[in-house]
């Protein structure tokens, strides 16, 4: 093992969780460092929603 890889894992832990809220609480409970990222995808629009969006953003 390199020292850079012995390093890593002797580091502390931070999760980045992105979306589901369950691995946040899942991680939280567990005393993980965790930070949620409230994020959910864009919805998905026909293409004339999408050129009416495009015009006015």
């Amino acid at each position: 093992m390199t020292s850079k890889q012995k390093k890593l894992l002797d580091s502390d832990l931070t999760v980045l969780n992105i979306g589901m809220n369950i691995f946040y609480e899942a991680l939280r409970v567990q005393n993980v460092k965790v930070i949620q990222v409230d994020w959910k995808p864009g919805p998905v629009l026909d293409k004339l929603s999408e050129e009416i969006l495009s015009k006015i953003m």
